[in-house]
């Protein structure tokens, strides 16, 4: 109720306010408020007479519309409107002097690859190649690259006409074997060939010399057909394999949906009891998917009949239920890497318990215009309500690395952090409690770092020292601070960081911090680390680093003692835990906006909180197209976390399949134990709640796991339901829950069985779900209109 009448009161405002803030550079005179002022009364009552949360949801469509058709127009500004961008180029060409002709074509070559154009791109090269004489059998430094794009073309190609028109749950997934291998061949043997021909003349090119042996795997001449000299060994994993191989079956159960990257969320979004998964894309004009499961096993796409038709783009998004009425609702984030061409708005979708969706972003107070990809929930000042911190790409040095478009020496975008008035809308506070960050924010996570009860706010930043806001509390809002001190705590590294997480590795019950890396400085050497990394030989990307809490406001940097110095270029990522040893595990999604990025994403399994080993290969997770969102989930029931992951890259042609590991639950014999919270005096999604529990192990010792409610990483969103695993758990001894209320409430309860499900509602008795392993039909339902 609370929300149809804010709808009322505020659709009054809702247009202008967006006209107002697009327009916010106006000098601010007097007289010019008084005509805002009068203008936004006349503007109220046109509308007061039919203003609906269908018309609010209206408004947003016809603005990213809007964005998308005036980006079309002027397709320079955004990197990733590449088709459009052919067309601009072709255009420009008729009007250059001769002299300019030939570089322009190369130029215009590296779009139309970009474009997924591959076989025009092809054409293109070969035509430059022929019209100027270059022999590909001899080069130098001015013909190298030409070649090199060549070889790429051809390379890229072969994926698409095997891996995406010929799609399996095996393509492009390394080790490469049985049904990935490629089935058509031609083109990619036209890049071996190029590629072994710019070796010869470079034999120390570590890049090419990897995606030789991506080539030769595709075809299935790994590693016996490649060259000795140029052998990269190791690809096709080993034999101690401790966990079994996991398949890719989303193509099976109707979720491979094909795209660029986005963001994702897994969750019960319509309260039947069953995962569903809604995820986004890059482009501005790709639509949203929202699949339900159907109960039996498989998905069916609920995009239309959700309402949410139109509510195009976003390269991430996040969920929980802020108004507490128990239906999830999702924040859909926009703009990132566009540099200030990326001033969109964000979209809030809320739950309206019946299988729809309303966009209530103008009516919530949550309208702004900046470019972002990460945000983060937590009720930082326990009220029982969720707040919201958005982490903007503000100027910077490193802004538009990539876009480019930087108007003047670039636009403020300032973080926001918005408090939740507790009846569907927020206000924004940054300043007010001493949060004031004005950089080029990649990442934001909530943790809690000294076990005090209160949310502490953790930001990325590419390019320069990350920020650690810790709460110190207060009587009211009106005297709530935080205070920064990421230097203190020893945090500020990497300094080309990405993506993030609290969680508590080892398990002694105090939130430790992963920060991983992304460096901007050696993109052109991306393919080049990591195949220096496999070779055992000296890379130049900036590592991530894993922090250890040391239970007293700081961390130590335990990156290399545990194995984690790797040269990972990370993207989208989660963790979860792959086996339920009790110990939490972790995937990246890696890459560029580079088509050479062609990189396996990374598995790391957790060796009993000391150390981490990498069980990418061996388990059949090497994905080597660029992952985006991820997610763990017990999507079947049946106790352990599948995988789910968005792929393809930034570019429009950069497309591929989305995947889903599913986890081969019948080699894995240790417990587990599933948890639904309710909070009531808590936020009703129990977010920030500390869960530990204490089990009896087969050999007679007790064990202590630990768990904090949350969707995971910053780049993929998991379920609020706490899948643990137990280990070699017999009997669970007790369940202890710190509630995120006022009085930070600890709740023990005992008679948990393991290998349950449980439904724990704060202040109430346990109580045990019927919930029946589903199976995954495995019948594929995917449809022309999901590419």
């Amino acid at each position: 109720m609370k929300i149809l009448i804010h709808y009322k009161s505020t659709c009054l405002y809702m247009v202008l306010d967006t006209i107002i803030y697009k327009y916010k550079f106006i000098e601010k005179s007097t007289l010019l408020v008084f005509y805002k002022l009068l203008l936004k009364v006349l503007i109220a009552l046109l509308f007061i007479a039919s203003c609906s949360p269908k018309q609010e949801s209206d408004l947003m469509r016809d603005e990213l519309a809007n964005i998308y058709k005036k980006a079309s127009m002027n397709p320079k500004s955004y990197y990733h409107m590449n088709k459009f961008r052919v067309k601009w180029m072709k255009k420009k060409a008729k009007d250059l002097p001769a002299a300019k002709i030939m570089t322009h074509r190369y130029y215009l070559s590296q779009e139309l690859l970009r474009a997924g154009l591959s076989k025009e791109a092809i054409s293109e090269l070969n035509g430059i190649i022929s019209d100027i004489g270059v022999r590909t059998d001899w080069m130098n430094n001015s013909t190298r690259s030409l070649i090199d794009e060549l070889a790429l073309a051809y390379l890229r190609f072969g994926e698409q006409v095997n891996c995406i028109e010929n799609h399996t749950g095996d393509s492009c997934v390394m080790p490469i074997a049985e049904e990935g291998i490629q089935v058509k061949t031609e083109s990619t043997k036209k890049a071996i060939d190029l590629y072994k021909k710019i070796l010869k003349s470079y034999p120390n090119d570590l890049g090419s010399r990897w995606l030789l042996n991506i080539a030769y795997m595709s075809i299935g001449l790994y590693p016996d057909g490649v060259p000795k000299q140029y052998l990269v060994k190791g690809l096709d994993g080993n034999s101690s394999n401790k966990i079994s191989k996991f398949s890719n079956i989303a193509h099976e159960v109707g979720l491979a949906t094909n795209g660029i990257s986005g963001g994702l969320n897994v969750e019960d979004f319509n309260n039947d009891g069953h995962l569903d998964l809604f995820m986004t894309s890059y482009g501005l004009n790709d639509p949203s998917y929202l699949f339900f499961a159907d109960g039996k096993g498989g998905y069916y796409d609920h995009t239309s009949q959700a309402g949410l038709d139109g509510i195009t783009s976003g390269l991430n998004s996040i969920h929980a239920d802020y108004d507490n009425d128990g239906n999830i609702d999702i924040f859909v984030l926009r703009g990132a890497w566009l540099a200030d061409a990326g001033a969109h708005p964000n979209s809030l979708l809320h739950n309206n318990g019946d299988g729809t969706f309303t966009d209530v972003t103008h009516s919530s107070g949550l309208l702004s215009y900046h470019p972002t990809q990460t945000a983060s929930w937590a009720d930082f000042n326990l009220d029982g309500f969720l707040d919201l911190f958005i982490g903007n790409e503000s100027n910077g040095k490193w802004q538009d690395i990539i876009a480019q478009n930087r108007i003047g020496d670039g636009q403020a975008h300032p973080s926001e952090l918005y408090l939740n008035n507790g009846d569907g809308t927020f206000t924004e506070i940054s300043k007010k409690v001493g949060i004031e960050t004005e950089a080029f924010v990649k990442a934001a996570v909530w943790g809690d770092i000294n076990n005090d009860g209160l949310p502490d706010l953790f930001v990325s930043i590419m390019g320069e020292p990350n920020k650690l806001y810790v709460n110190k509390g207060g009587t009211s809002i009106e005297d709530w601070s935080f205070e920064e001190q990421a230097a203190q705590s020893g945090v500020e590294k990497p300094l080309f960081s990405f993506p993030a997480w609290f969680w508590d590795f080892d398990n002694d019950g105090w939130e430790d911090l992963v920060v991983l890396s992304y460096d901007f400085r050696n993109f052109s050497r991306l393919v080049s680390d990591v195949a220096s990394e496999h070779l055992n030989l000296p890379f130049s990307s900036e590592i991530p680093r894993l922090y250890r809490n040391n239970k007293d406001g700081t961390f130590s940097d335990v990156t290399e003692l545990t194995q984690l110095d790797k040269a990972l270029y990370s993207m989208g990522c989660n963790f979860g835990d792959l086996d339920n040893d009790g110990w939490l595990d972790f995937y990246v999604g890696t890459g560029s906006p580079d088509l050479r990025s062609i990189v396996p994403n990374r598995m790391f399994r957790n060796v009993e909180g000391q150390r981490f080993e990498e069980v990418t290969y061996n388990i059949g997770m090497g994905h080597i197209q660029k992952g985006h969102a991820i997610a763990f989930a017990d999507l079947d029931r049946d106790g352990d976390q599948d995988v789910y992951s968005v792929m393809g890259g930034a570019m429009e042609g950069d497309t591929f399949p989305n995947a889903l590991f599913e986890n081969p639950s019948k080699s894995n014999m240790n417990a587990w134990i599933t948890l639904e919270l309710k909070g009531k005096k808590a936020n009703r999604s129990a977010i920030g709640a500390r869960i530990e529990i204490i089990v009896l192990q087969t050999n007679g010792r007790l064990r202590k796991i630990s768990h904090t409610i949350g969707t995971g990483g910053s780049f993929g969103a998991g379920s609020l339901q706490a899948e643990i695993g137990l280990g070699d758990a017999k009997e669970i001894i007790q369940i202890s829950i710190r509630w995120p209320n006022a009085k930070r409430t600890i709740e023990t309860h005992k008679n948990f069985f393991i290998n349950k499900f449980y439904r724990v509602v704060e202040g109430e008795k346990p109580q045990v779900l019927d919930k029946e392993h589903i199976p995954f039909t495995k019948i594929s339902k995917m449809k022309k209109d999901h590419k």
